[in-house]
């Protein structure tokens, strides 16, 4: 009896087996899930440095002077040294035309010579009291630049930027006796620009170009013998500005 019974429990057991594995063979086979590791960011796509030196040729500077009677002295045959400036930037390419970059650059103290009426305490044998004062500015700009088209290894382009200068007038000096103290003004400021840039590597560009820059006005402090007389002010003062420098894209 136990005999029959253990026969007929394995192939009971034997035929459930079989109909299992046919129904899993029957079984639609799992999805395959790939893994594609992600593409790197890449760090510094776009993005380029750039280091500038240059000349500046000074324009403008009409200086004049209100007295404590309310007489509006103007300073006449007014002349700026030239100067130097030096600046740094970091910039991005938007396309293979539009770029743009955030610069800051120091421009380097220079002289303005003038001549004004001569007033009290002024000696009257004399026509003209000589004024004297030094310029010196920072300016942050934001600019923008169209490349065109490139030839060979030479990226002609176009560019204008607005901001801010910081200009600063000090060591003034003047034949009348009045002797002002030094001051700076912070104004808004705008340059136009056009150049060439010339590929040195795949990364290294030599930039030159030209800019002509607004930095708007300027003034003194009071004069030191007199705290109650008023500054001397100068107005539009515009530089043409000749630069070099170099480009490092950070691709």
């Amino acid at each position: 009896m136990s005999s029959l019974k253990k026969n007929l429990f394995l192939s009971v057991f034997g035929a459930a087996m079989s109909a299992s594995v046919a129904f899993a063979a029957d079984l639609p086979e799992p999805p395959i899930i790939e893994y594609e590791p992600e593409a790197p960011i890449a760090i510094g796509s776009g993005w380029y440095l750039r280091g500038d030196m240059g000349l500046s040729a000074y324009t403008g500077g009409k200086g004049s002077w209100v007295n404590a009677y309310g007489t509006k002295v103007k300073f006449h045959d007014g002349d700026i040294e030239n100067g130097w400036l030096a600046g740094v930037g970091v910039g991005y390419y938007f396309d293979e035309h539009f770029r743009a970059d955030l610069t800051a650059d120091y421009h380097s103290k220079v002289k303005y010579k003038a001549k004004a009426p001569c007033l009290d305490p002024c000696n009257h044998a004399l026509d003209d009291s000589s004024e004297t004062t030094d310029f010196s500015a920072w300016t942050l700009m934001l600019n923008g630049y169209y490349d065109l088209t490139t030839w060979g290894a030479i990226t002609p382009y176009v560019g204008a930027g607005a901001g801010l200068a910081y200009v600063r007038a000090s060591d003034y000096t003047s034949t009348s006796g009045y002797v002002f103290g030094d001051d700076g003004k912070t104004n808004f400021a705008w340059n136009l620009m056009a150049g060439a840039a010339f590929d040195v590597s795949d990364n290294l560009k030599l930039d030159a170009n030209y800019r002509f820059m607004s930095f708007g006005k300027a003034q003194s402090d009071v004069p030191t013998s007199n705290s109650t007389e008023n500054p001397a002010k100068y107005e539009d003062l515009y530089a043409h500005q000749f630069r070099v420098g170099l480009r490092y894209d950070l691709n």
